[in-house]
């Protein structure tokens, strides 16, 4: 091989990892990466430092009815059950609303929700739309230049997910193991371009 043909091969190899083909590659990685740590809150509840995610607050909370996902298992949907509750008024903008009180708190809450047990550990899950709105971003800019964001795609579903973040730690973190098989991920994915050239 001449030297203007390594020089060419080179080239090649270097527009070959630059550009659309970078692009694919980040976007695979990114949906690796979020379907990783996905499977570890779901399956586990323990984050990317390998700890336990702080419990769910066994606080007395506030409720209503329009809280529940589905409406049947609000305690306090007949006039029976609605006497054996605490029931407090609070006034916000000129309104007073009526709610009841839930002793066990939003632990109490979600398994009010989801059943008995969901609250075991942190997953962070209620109705779903949190976590349908993680998404891989599609920037083709910032996927071509090496870059992948995960993040919400909802501004609300975001403020829900800081807000989680901010009292418990990062959520869309990667552990150490899980770091080391993406880049691993990547170095193939890699490897397999540059052998194409």
């Amino acid at each position: 091989m001449t030297i203007q043909e390594l020089h060419t091969k080179f080239d090649k190899i270097i527009n070959a990892i630059q550009g659309n083909e970078m692009g694919n590659i980040m976007a695979t990685i990114g949906e690796e990466a979020l379907t990783i740590i996905k499977e570890r809150i779901f399956k586990t509840g323990i984050d990317a430092e390998g700890q336990k995610y702080k419990a769910y607050s066994t606080k007395p909370m506030l409720a209503g009815c329009k809280g529940f996902l589905d409406q049947a298992k609000c305690p306090a949907k007949t006039k029976t059950s609605r006497k054996e509750l605490k029931w407090v008024t609070i006034q916000r903008g000129g309104k007073n609303y009526h709610l009841y009180q839930i002793p066990g708190g939003y632990k109490e809450f979600r398994d009010m929700n989801l059943g008995f047990g969901h609250s075991s550990y942190v997953d962070f899950f209620f109705s779903g739309r949190m976590w349908k709105s993680i998404k891989l971003s599609k920037d083709r800019g910032e996927l071509n230049n090496g870059i992948v964001t995960i993040k919400s795609t909802s501004p609300e579903e975001q403020v829900i997910l800081n807000a989680n973040a901010d009292r418990r730690t990062s959520i869309l973190k990667l552990s150490n193991s899980e770091l080391k098989k993406i880049t691993e991920l990547f170095t193939n994915r890699v490897s397999i371009l540059i052998n194409k050239q």
